[in-house]
């Protein structure tokens, strides 16, 4: 990603790498610093590889290691200054590489798990995000859009309101009544954000009708929490991502329901069930699951049956998801009960090849784009040629995926998560695969028959 030199403040720089790296580490990061030995197992299982060897883990982590080494080892203030192994600040062309190298992990954590070490490299990437947030570096429109939810001021944009507004009338008339909206005491609260909303409105609907069919105590929210709570954690704003966490718990805590159910399964749900209550120091009185995994516990408790389907489907499991939130059973149970023609991916599980969470980006460059235009957002010509950019490793991924869907015969990929639907899309409508990808809700909410009690 190309940054003019006038652009960038280099003082500024300096202060942002100075005060993340003496503020972030911690023992587990630490770890991550001092015990790689470089024998780049990582690289076969990130999903940017395939664009570039450059983009290998442990190479986009060595940045973050070079500014390490110089700030707390004895040889990196030594031997490394003088190797190369260890850096003060970064020249402009290195932060150039520093930016380009951030954007290019999604933090999968596919490179953790086959790790010999248990190496996180995402983790000391994220470092480097923080860094390049902090000095202004990256794409501003994802810089806008982050500050719109936490400021607060999402709630202003008639494109928001309207989009919201919409979905809950939707809801009215698919349930055939008043929707429940902020009901304390609810067993479920129903959480959506307006980035699903915008994504998949109709998913949202048929969770809705799923709920009022099993006759639950449930409610949604009569306004969103944000565009996709807490985006900051995803563009490097960690400050920006606090205060929308505290205002996330603090409508959870009022709401005080036993389940918070998301049907988002990308970065959301680690979010929002661990690093929230971990960052705030708190812990919480209520569950935070995804929707799979309360389907799979009322039908497992024979609340509903589940009429299937005479064909191929599959489980594309979301990084977020499963790596890191570790749901793999629960949308297995109910894959299962839809297709006695069930078929695992040859990756799947803690394997599963990521689908390059849009390539880089907060999802598809053209879902950006639109957004964008509907905020009033001007994408300048850094972030169109950023955009672009995010393409290239979304296409060089989607092979590898869509090699796996074509050699299974899937005629249904379906998964749990809005970004991984748009990624695989995209790269399903590239290669011109024979399959359909789709938000598991989608197919199950038609197959559900309450059972008689």
């Amino acid at each position: 990603m190309a940054i003019a030199e006038a652009k960038v403040d280099m003082e500024a720089l300096n202060k942002a790498i100075d005060e993340v790296f003496y503020s972030q580490l911690d023992s587990t990061l630490l770890y991550y610093f001092q015990a790689c030995v470089n024998c780049k197992a990582c690289e076969a299982a990130c999903p940017f590889t395939p664009t570039s060897l450059h983009y290998s883990p442990v190479n986009k982590a060595e940045v973050a290691r070079q500014l390490y080494r110089y700030r707390f080892t004895v040889w990196g203030r030594t031997v490394g200054r003088v190797i190369g192994g260890s850096k003060k600040y970064l020249s402009l062309e290195e932060a150039e590489t520093m930016v380009d190298y951030a954007w290019h992990c999604v933090n999968c954590g596919s490179c953790a798990f086959v790790c010999p070490m248990a190496i996180d490299s995402g983790a000391m990437i994220d470092l480097l995000k923080q860094v390049a947030f902090k000095a202004g570096m990256g794409p501003k429109v994802y810089r806008d859009i982050a500050e719109l939810e936490a400021s607060g001021k999402y709630l202003e944009i008639d494109f928001f309101k309207n989009s919201w507004n919409s979905l809950i009338s939707k809801i009215k008339d698919a349930i055939g009544k008043e929707v429940p909206l902020d009901k304390k005491g609810s067993e479920v609260l129903f959480y959506a954000s307006i980035y699903e909303a915008l994504a998949y409105p109709d998913v949202l609907v048929k969770v809705a009708k799923i709920l009022d069919m099993l006759n639950k105590d449930w409610t949604f929210m009569s306004k969103p929490l944000g565009i996709r709570p807490p985006i900051g954690l995803v563009i490097g704003d960690k400050d920006g991502a606090v205060k929308v966490m505290q205002r996330v718990y603090s409508y959870f805590t009022d709401i005080s329901p036993k389940y918070v159910m998301l049907t988002a399964g990308g970065f959301e749900y680690p979010a929002l069930r661990y690093t929230m209550h971990e960052t705030l120091k708190v812990e919480p009185k209520y569950e935070v699951v995804h929707v799979t995994e309360l389907l799979a516990k009322w039908y497992e408790n024979k609340e509903f049956e589940i009429e299937p389907l005479d064909e191929i489907i599959t489980w594309h499991d979301p990084c977020q998801l499963g790596k890191r939130g570790g749901v793999f059973e629960a949308p297995r149970i109910l894959m299962k009960a839809l297709s006695k023609k069930f078929k695992e991916l040859p990756s799947h599980g803690v394997n599963s090849f990521c689908c390059s969470g849009g390539g880089g980006g907060c999802g598809l460059p053209s879902m950006v784009n639109n957004m964008a235009k509907a905020l009033g957002i001007a994408i300048s010509d850094d972030d169109k040629k950023f955009l672009d950019k995010t393409s290239e490793p979304l296409i060089k991924a989607g092979k590898i995926k869509v090699g796996e869907i074509n050699k299974i015969k899937a005629k249904e990929v379906l998964t749990g998560c809005p970004v991984c639907i748009e990624s695989i899309n995209f790269q399903i409508d590239y290669y011109h695969a024979n399959s359909k990808v789709n938000h598991i809700v989608d197919i199950l909410a038609d197959r559900i028959k309450v059972s008689k009690k």
